[in-house]
């Protein structure tokens, strides 16, 4: 779920940005061009951890709720595309609560909607797929924002880190899309290992580090003399 950073203000957040959110003219209609130009500055910028404002989307989509005349779908495609490598994996999902199954409908949106699934089912590789496999005289969902592959990249990175403690590297170049150098330098950087099978090792952390069950039963005197009795009778 969101987190409370995805509602800190962003360094990056104009003044008169900031203004509009905590005053009184968060959805005045006037204001709808303010915040979709707001969102062409996110999506220009590259940094994918400075470069997302979902409070700021999250009141432009109220502003389409309340204004059905003014939806713009391709404005829409991009704030969840921007929501999709969000470092909260909750901001997508609250967007998507302000959208009617009219909108979840259209083909851009749907396929977004897909693309969502595979991440949460770390399904990368057809994540990619998806997104860079099809059509090629046919627009990507993701077209417009800048620093997007390296955001999921970012993002696919933190789940290998948590979740294992070796991997080949050939699983790792599938899963981020990248060839054998390029996953050789993420490996440099996040401080894994890579012997000359080809297998990374990765640190131990708490998330990927195994840890033993102990089940612990707790039965009270009056109940194991009931067990032992019935066993006598058996």
């Amino acid at each position: 779920m969101a987190n409370a950073s995805s509602f800190v203000r962003p360094t990056t957040r104009p003044d008169e940005i900031h203004s509009l959110l905590t005053g009184v003219e968060r959805y005045n209609p006037q204001k709808t061009g303010l915040l979709e130009d707001y969102l062409a500055r996110q999506c220009a910028n590259p940094d994918a951890t400075n470069n997302h404002d979902l409070m700021a989307n999250l009141a432009l989509l109220k502003m389409y709720q309340f204004n059905p005349d003014m939806v713009d779908l391709d404005v829409i495609r991009r704030i969840l595309a921007k929501a999709l490598i969000s470092q909260s994996t909750g901001d997508f999902n609250l967007c998507l609560y302000l959208l009617s199954d009219e909108i979840c409908k259209d083909g851009s949106i749907s396929k977004l909607l897909t693309l969502r699934d595979y991440l949460e089912r770390a399904q990368f590789t057809k994540f990619w797929k998806e997104v860079y496999g099809g059509d090629e005289e046919e627009d990507s969902v993701v077209d417009g924002i800048a620093g997007f592959d390296n955001g999921l990249r970012r993002l696919i990175v933190g789940e290998i880190t948590s979740t294992y403690q070796t991997i080949p590297a050939k699983s790792v170049e599938a899963m981020v899309n990248l060839d054998e150098e390029a996953v050789v330098r993420v490996a440099k950087e996040n401080g894994w290992a890579i012997n000359a099978s080809g297998v990374i090792s990765l640190p131990l952390k708490s998330e990927n580090e195994a840890k033993a069950t102990v089940i612990k039963e707790n039965v009270k005197f009056e109940q194991l003399t009931k067990i032992l009795s019935a066993a006598n009778e058996i």
